[in-house]
């Protein structure tokens, strides 16, 4: 039987035609609706789609327009526009100018607003890209920061980095919150003396070391607050045991700037020692240190993403701290090569690296130092 309609085409073809036009209609309409609402999330991390409220919380406490004192835009008046250049609104296309004063997207820099209506009218249409954009900022950050050692990481005598872990290889001095490589204090005493090689207090009991910590702790000076805060953890100098209060003073000494008490903070929250466990948390302060050029920080971050999955991130971070001659960062890479996560080329500048770091912490006293067991 023949399946011609009246009009001269087959009704195969026209059902086929109403198809095809049925599925233009439904990607058409699937892709306004992307380009409208499916958009990244990285101020709304609950997941929600950035809505008016989400988007106006956003504003309120992330500030991703740099300064909210602008000028209020009139309803109605921001209508998007497709593409304005870089010195323009965003949303509603107005140019900088003496009356119309832009703001940058404080998460990724890529666009800017004149007002925090227009930020919030474009929010849906930006998330995206924002949220890519600052993850990349982010990563550059993470891996293009903190790749010395700090100052704190070198002896105030010969003024060479101290080899780590530095614990093995340096005395702590209360007197003066001086840490002295083992070979400067052999040299000290070869020389006769007897006090502390740095600032030459003699060295009393622990009533008076504790002494000199907490006098120096109440003058704000950051490490004396981070080694007050040391003793209480281990109950060291006749204090008793309080881990909470070493947080305390942790958090102090790293709001005044020692980056140590970032590190000391990280691990607190590892481990839950005086705070509530939070492994998120940690990871933070130890990313915050590592910014700082913190070795042993730097090598937690790689740990912490090595435990994800996350190898090619975890390298990079064991290749960071293995060239300040972290010898564990060095291992890592190295196993990470053996199991074929890690290229020979990584492990061959980690190694090195790891070479030139140890190289540069050597001296002719460290080395009388180490043979004479000190």
């Amino acid at each position: 039987m023949d399946s011609t309609t009246s009009s001269g085409g087959s009704y195969d073809e026209l059902l086929l035609g109403a198809v095809i036009a049925l599925f233009v209609i439904v990607v058409t309409t699937a892709l306004v609706y992307r380009s409208n609402t499916h958009v990244g999330d990285i101020i709304d991390s609950d997941g929600s789609k950035g809505g008016s409220a989400a988007v106006e919380d956003t504003a309120h406490n992330e500030g991703v327009v740099a300064d909210t004192e602008d000028e209020p835009v009139e309803d109605g008046s921001c209508v998007p526009v497709a593409d304005h250049g870089n010195e323009a609104c965003a949303n509603c296309g107005k140019h900088g100018s003496d009356s119309v004063k832009l703001k940058n997207c404080n998460a990724c820099l890529l666009v800017k607003y004149c007002g925090v209506d227009c930020q919030k009218a474009h929010w849906k249409q930006h998330k995206k890209a924002c949220k890519k954009r600052a993850a990349k900022l982010k990563d550059e950050q993470l891996y293009n920061q903190g790749l010395e050692r700090p100052e704190g990481d070198f002896c105030p005598i010969c003024t060479l980095p101290i080899p780590l872990p530095m614990d093995e290889h340096s005395l702590f001095r209360a007197c003066c919150m001086k840490r002295v490589c083992k070979g400067c204090h052999l040299a000290a005493k070869k020389r006769g003396m007897r006090d502390c090689a740095f600032c030459r207090t003699t060295a009393g009991n622990d009533a008076d070391d504790l002494a000199m910590i907490q006098a120096r702790a109440a003058k704000k000076d950051p490490e004396a607050i981070l080694c007050l805060g040391q003793t209480y953890n281990h109950g060291n100098l006749g204090l008793q045991k309080d881990a909470r209060k070493a947080v305390e003073l942790y958090t102090e000494a790293s709001e005044l700037g020692s980056i140590q008490a970032l590190s000391s903070l990280g691990y607190a929250y590892l481990y839950g020692d005086g705070v509530q466990q939070d492994k998120a948390k940690a990871v933070e302060f130890f990313a915050k240190a590592a910014l700082q050029g913190h070795a042993e920080s730097r090598y937690k971050l790689g740990c912490d993403e090595g435990r994800k999955g996350n190898f090619d991130r975890a390298t990079r971070h064991f290749l960071i701290s293995a060239k300040m001659g972290h010898m564990d960062s060095l291992e890592m890479v190295k196993n990470a090569f053996m199991s074929g996560f890690a290229t020979k080329e990584q492990y061959t500048q980690a190694l090195k690296g790891y070479q030139v770091a140890v190289e540069e912490t050597k001296s002719h006293d460290r080395d009388e130092a180490r043979r004479l067991g000190y």
